[in-house]
C-alpha cells in the first residue's frame, strides 16, 4: 500500500468519525414552550435536549393524520403550553394541541397523566421537511415527570 492510499484511507476514517460524532451538548436548560416548538426555531433544538413546561391535553393521534416514518413506532400525545391557562385549541383539523413522541417502553408515564396535568419534558425536536417544506414539528421525549402544584 503506498503513501497516498493510506492518507486517502485515514482522511476518509476521520470524516466518518467527524459525521457519527455526538454534539457537545451543556445541561439541559429550560427554554419556552413556544420558541422550542415553533417551526422558525425548532431546527436549534435537534441535536440537544431541552426542557420545556407543557399542559397534557391528549394521548391520541388523528387517524388521518401522517406519522414521520423517523416517528412510527413511538408513542404519540399532545401538549399547549402551560402558561395558556388550560386553553386547549381545537385546530380545524382535529388536532388539540403540538405533536409529542415518547419511547413505547415509558408510554406509562405519559398514559398516567390526566387532561390538564403540567408536566415538565426534557427531549429534543424533530422537524418533518418534505422537499424543504416544513409539515410539522415535533418533540422527541427523553423523559417527563408531572409536576404538582
Amino acid at each position: 500500500m503506498n503513501y497516498g492510499n493510506l492518507l486517502f484511507l485515514i482522511s476518509l476514517l476521520s470524516l466518518k468519525v467527524n459525521l457519527y460524532a455526538q454534539p457537545n451538548c451543556a445541561e439541559p436548560k429550560v427554554e419556552s414552550y413556544r420558541k422550542v416548538m415553533n417551526s422558525a426555531f425548532a431546527s436549534e433544538y435537534q441535536k440537544c435536549p431541552v426542557i420545556i413546561v407543557a399542559q397534557f391535553v391528549s394521548d391520541d393521534f388523528p387517524n388521518y393524520y401522517f406519522k414521520p416514518s423517523k416517528l412510527k413506532k413511538m408513542f404519540f400525545f399532545q401538549c399547549v403550553n402551560a402558561d395558556d391557562s388550560g386553553k386547549e385549541t381545537l385546530f380545524s383539523d382535529g388536532r388539540k394541541g403540538d405533536f409529542f413522541v415518547i419511547d413505547k417502553a415509558k408510554a406509562d408515564k405519559v398514559l398516567s397523566l390526566k387532561k390538564g396535568d403540567k408536566i415538565k419534558i426534557t427531549g429534543k425536536t424533530f422537524v418533518h421537511n418534505y422537499l424543504g417544506t416544513v409539515l410539522g414539528v415535533y418533540f422527541i421525549v427523553d423523559d417527563l415527570e408531572k409536576i404538582n402544584d
